[in-house]
């Protein structure tokens, strides 16, 4: 039984994808998002910390977001083609 010389150079191009697109998000920069950014009437400012906080927290770490969303999409892809897949009848 040979090896199937599409399939693998589909998973090698795919792994090479995902790489590539990982080090893009990896390596981009978003720009820092403040309150002053928006207009008055759409912030209340009040005396508490935890907003701010809480707000730099996610916009730190924003790229463990991104990667697990982009599994998340690759994972339900996959899944997708699995179901719909056409399997052979076995003699």
């Amino acid at each position: 039984m040979g090896t199937d010389r599409i399939g693998v150079a589909g998973l090698a191009a795919a792994i090479l994808i995902t790489l590539v697109f990982s080090m893009l998000i990896v390596g981009y920069e978003f720009p820092d998002f403040t309150s002053e950014d928006l207009p008055e009437e759409f912030v209340e400012i009040e005396a508490s910390t935890i907003g701010p906080e809480v707000s730099r927290f996610l916009w730190d770490y924003r790229v463990i977001d991104l990667i697990a969303q982009a599994f998340v999409l690759f994972a339900a892809a996959a899944c997708c083609v699995a179901l719909l897949r056409i399997e052979e009848r076995k003699k």
